[in-house]
C-alpha cells in the first residue's frame, strides 16, 4: 500500500489561493475545492493507505492545513523551498511505508486508475522512481521508493532538487533504478492542459467538472473524449499557457 503525499501551497502568483477554489465554480463544501477533489481522487486509487498534504509553514498556509484537516487528512508544515525536506518529514510522520506517491494540489483531473497502474508497475519492476507519460499536462503520476527519497534527502544539494523532489533521481540513473510507465488516452485528450496555474487552466476545469461531473475520467469514451469532439475549441482556452 502506498502513501500518497500532495505538495500544496497559497502562494501562487498566478492565481493566489488556487488549492482553495471551488471547482466548478458553483459547487461549495471543502470536498468541490480543488484540494478535495486531488484527496478525493487519489483516495478512490485502491493502492492509496494513507494521504497527507505537505504544506508550508508560511501563516498564508494555515487555512490550507486547516481544509486539509477537514478533509480528513494528514498534515505536515516544513520549509516554504525545501520541498524535498517536507517530503521526508511527512514520510517520517506517517511511519512505515515502502513506496511514495507524489501529487500535487493544482491536479484536480487525476485518474485513480492511473495511479494503481503507476504503483503496480513501480513495484513489479522494483523501481526506485517511476514516471508515467503519455497523459495530459496535469494527469502523470509519480512514485517513489521512501529508500530512495530518503537518500535523496540526505544528499541532494541544488535549489531545484530541493524545490522539485525528484530531479536528483532522474539525473542519476547509475544509483536509482529509474522506470517510465506509458500510458494511453485519445490523442485529443492527451493534448490538454489539465492543471491549474492560470485563471484560463481554471474556467477549463470549471467547465470540464460543470459538464463532465466530478469524477470523469480521461478515458470514458462517452465522456471527455466525446465532449472535445463536440467542441474542439475547449483546448484552445489555456493552450498558450506557459509551464513553470
Amino acid at each position: 500500500m502506498a502513501l500518497v503525499l500532495i505538495q500544496a501551497r497559497l502562494g501562487s502568483s498566478r492565481l493566489p489561493g488556487k488549492s482553495m477554489l471551488p471547482l466548478p465554480l458553483s459547487a461549495p463544501g471543502d470536498e468541490n475545492t480543488i484540494l478535495g477533489h486531488v484527496v478525493g481522487r487519489a483516495r478512490r486509487a485502491a493502492c492509496v493507505r494513507e494521504i497527507i498534504v505537505a504544506t508550508t509553514t508560511q501563516p498564508l498556509d494555515d487555512p490550507l492545513a486547516a481544509l486539509a484537516t477537514r478533509l480528513g487528512v494528514g498534515v505536515f508544515r516544513g520549509d516554504e523551498q525545501d520541498v524535498l525536506g517536507r517530503f521526508a518529514g511527512a514520510l517520517a510522520q506517517a511511519g512505515d511505508f515502502q513506496t511514495v506517491v507524489r501529487l500535487t494540489a493544482d491536479n484536480p483531473a487525476l485518474d485513480p486508475a492511473f495511479i494503481d497502474a503507476a504503483v503496480a508497475h513501480h513495484l513489479a519492476t522494483r523501481a526506485d522512481y517511476t514516471y508515467t507519460n503519455g497523459l495530459p499536462l496535469g494527469a502523470n503520476i509519480e512514485v517513489i521508493s521512501t529508500t530512495a527519497l530518503q537518500k535523496a534527502h540526505r544528499e541532494a544539494t541544488q535549489p531545484d532538487e530541493r524545490e522539485h523532489v525528484t530531479p536528483y533521481l532522474r539525473r542519476r540513473s547509475e544509483l536509482f533504478r529509474l522506470e517510465t510507465l506509458a500510458l494511453n488516452v485519445p490523442p485529443a485528450v492527451a493534448g490538454l492542459r489539465l492543471t491549474v496555474d492560470y485563471p484560463s487552466d481554471y474556467a477549463l476545469l470549471s467547465l470540464l467538472f460543470t459538464e463532465l461531473g466530478p469524477d470523469f475520467s480521461l478515458t470514458d469514451p462517452a465522456g471527455l473524449p466525446a465532449l472535445l469532439a463536440r467542441h474542439p475549441w475547449l483546448a484552445a482556452i489555456n493552450a498558450t499557457n506557459v509551464q513553470r
